[in-house]
Formats: C-alpha cells, structure tokens, sequence
C-alpha cells in the first residue's frame, strides 16, 4: 500500500458500527506507516484490527485465530505477495470462504483480473479512498455474517427435517402396526383387504374382530382427519377405543357412541369418520352403524345388484352425545359387502378427473371375478391404471367379506 488518498477521509469521523460485535480484520502491507494510518481509521470505525507486514506472517495469523472476518491485503509485498497469500487461504481448510479485499497499484489491470479469476472478493486500486474502503469492509462484513446465519439456519433446518422425518417414519411405523395382519378364519366368511397409503402419514384405519365365540364377525373402518403425526395419533387412540367397546357391546351403535364419548376427550382440533358392521352367522343378517362415512355397499350374489347402506349420524370425536342409530339387513349366500374410505373414489387421474361412485360400484357388480381378496386386488389395479401416474392425495383403504353358504 505504498499510497493512499490525502488529507482527511470523508467519513472517518462517522460513528459507523456494523453490529453489536466488533469485527475483527487482518491489514496486510510491508510499509508500516501504511498499516498504522490504515488501523487508525479501521479502529475509529469500531473494528478490531490485527496486521502484518508480508503474507507469510498473514497466513500464519489466519491459521491460529478462527476470528478474523476480513483479509485486506496489498498485492506487492516481499516473501509472500498478496496474489500468493490469496492462493493459500483458499487451500486452508475452514477459511477457504474468508472474503479478500486486495489492493494494487494504478495500471496493474493484469494483477486484478489474476486476482478475481483467483477468487478476490473485492480489488481496490491506490490511491483510495477511505470512504470507499470502509464502505467494502462493512458490505463484505455483513454478506459474510448474513451468509453465516443462512448456513446457521439452513443446518438447523435440516436438523429439524431430520427430525420430522424420524418422526413421521415413526407414525409409519405405527399406523402399519395398527392395521390387522391376519383374519379370522370361519367356514361362513372370508375377509379380505387392500391398503394404499399416501405420501404423508394419512388417517386410515380399519379392524376385524369376532364376537360371540366366533358366531359373529365385526368389521370397523375409520378415517381421521387431516395427515401426519398428529392424525396418527387420533388413529392410535381410535383403534383403542374401538377395542375399548367393541367387546363388551354387539350393538354397533352403542359402540360408536362409547368411541365417541372417549375421543372427545383426546381430539380437541380434529374428527374421524367411522362405520362398524357385525354379521350374524346364524341369523344372516347384518347390523350396522356410520358417523359421518361413505356408505357400505352390499353386492348381492344372487342378482348383482348393488345396494348401498346409508347412515345420517355425524362423525366421531368432535360433539358430545351423538345419538348413533344402528340399521340391520338379512344377509345371503354369496352376498359381499364393502366398507372403504373417500380416498378410493375421490382419488384423481392427470385431467383432475375423479374415479367416483359410479365406476367403483360399476366395477364390483360387473368386473369383480375371484374371491374377495382378489377382487380387491383388481379393484386397486383399475384404481391405478385409471390414475396413471398421478400420485394418491389420500389413503385409499377398503375391506370386504364374503359370506358362504
């Protein structure tokens, strides 16, 4: 820095603190008078100011002391020129990105170029001005800070992401093991399932009971609202609740209403939609009740028709002392019934149409062939051809059974 701008800088006697901290630079020069007028004015800017007089002694300083944010260097120096030094500090490991401010001559373009192309932040040209170089110090300064509570922020973002990610695999986790794995087995029924979850953890859930010593069979599916870790939640306590009254009630009713009473007490901000059945064996029939869910449909084996089993109570988890009402059917030989989720006909293909009612119900009364489990499995695969490769925006959940004769 063998010249700067005389006289008295424009703003050296401007009160100019960056933040609340001192930032802390390292001043390179081989003239000494330099580095003294240099700190002077640094310093009255409210900066620590730490120098050297060639860039060996510069990189040195760099290696040991984590603290210094800017390196302001001349370019001509002995032992070590500023070019040199440059090179060095972006081998070091951690310092690589510290910003450079180098300063040259008038005339040396060539030694500009070399030291941007080299990775300079910044090039100043003597003689300067004072107001220009503090007015560079305190943009680096502050890009270099902001830069660093970007990564800051950034890496604690990927902590958190981490973190929801555990979690939300941990709802997986739950919601899989909350799904029955197994049927009961019965000579005057067969029960079969399909399961196509979302992207997100969704709020499906069904469960397959016997009663009655085997003489009955339940069949309960629900569909909380809303997705992720809260709705797996709401699902667990759903499931608990089913077995909570399941077992000591054979009115699907009486089980709804206790379900209902207990979630009150644990799904302030959400609901689910639910509806239990419970075949007779011996009687044929089939006894019902919904809270707010599409409509069983019952395919009859003996004319194709299908009928769809309505309930107009409300969902679960939401008002208090919901009068559930519970409806029955005489069930036949080779009669299916079906109990699914909205997440089968609501889903979309690529022109935003839906599969709907219609072709759902089309589908059981003339393409179903097979028992029930492979009727489900084509049932999911027209569901998927008709998709495409559009992505589920809902759980699709359904469970059937055929009754024997």
């Amino acid at each position: 820095m063998a010249e700067i701008n005389k006289g008295r800088p424009a703003g050296a006697e401007a009160s100019g603190a960056l933040i609340l901290d001192r930032p802390r630079l390292l001043v390179v020069d081989d003239d000494p008078d330099i580095l003294r007028i240099v700190k002077y004015y640094l310093v009255r800017q409210n900066f620590d100011v730490e120098t050297a007089t060639n860039g060996e002694e510069a990189l040195e300083i760099i290696r040991r002391s984590g603290k210094i944010e800017l390196l302001l260097s001349d370019v001509m120096m002995p032992r070590m020129n500023g070019l040199d030094l440059l090179r060095a500090v972006r081998g070091l490991p951690g310092r690589s990105d510290l910003p450079i401010i180098l300063i040259s001559a008038e005339g040396e373009a060539k030694k500009k170029v070399a030291g941007l192309d080299m990775g300079a932040d910044d090039y100043l040209t003597k003689p300067f001005n004072f107001d220009e170089l503090i007015a560079r110090v305190r943009n680096h300064i502050r890009l270099r800070r902001l830069q660093k509570e970007l990564i800051a922020a950034n890496d604690l973002l990927r902590r958190r992401n981490a973190q929801f990610m555990e979690n939300l695999e941990a709802a997986r986790a739950i919601q899989a093991a909350l799904m029955p794995d197994r049927f009961p087995a019965s000579t005057g029924f067969t029960v079969g399932s399909r399961y196509l979850p979302m992207a997100e953890v969704g709020g499906d859930f069904f469960d397959v009971v016997t009663l009655a010593g085997g003489r009955k069979l339940g069949v309960f599916i629900a569909d909380v609202c809303g997705h992720g870790v809260a709705s797996a939640f709401i699902t667990a306590m759903t499931k608990i609740t089913f077995r909570n009254a399941c077992f000591g009630s054979e009115d699907p009713a009486g089980v709804l209403a206790q379900m209902n009473r207990e979630l009150c007490l644990y799904s302030k901000h959400s609901f689910v939609t639910a509806c239990y059945g419970i075949y007779d064996t011996a009687a044929r029939t089939f006894t019902y009740a919904g809270g707010g869910h599409p409509p069983l449909l019952v395919r009859r084996g003996s004319s194709g028709a299908v009928i769809e089993l309505g309930s107009q109570a409300t969902f679960l988890g939401f008002f208090e002392d919901v009068p559930y009402t519970a409806d029955s059917i005489a069930i036949e030989a080779g009669d299916r019934i079906f109990l699914y989720t909205d997440g089968l006909y609501e889903s979309r293909n690529a022109a935003h149409e839906q599969y709907g009612m219609e072709r759902f119900t089309r589908f059981i009364r003339d393409e179903a062939n097979g028992d029930i489990q492979t009727t489900l499995d084509q049932l999911l695969e027209d569901l998927t051809r008709f998709m495409g490769n559009t992505a589920v925006e809902d759980d699709v959940t359904i469970v059937g059974f055929d009754v024997s004769a």
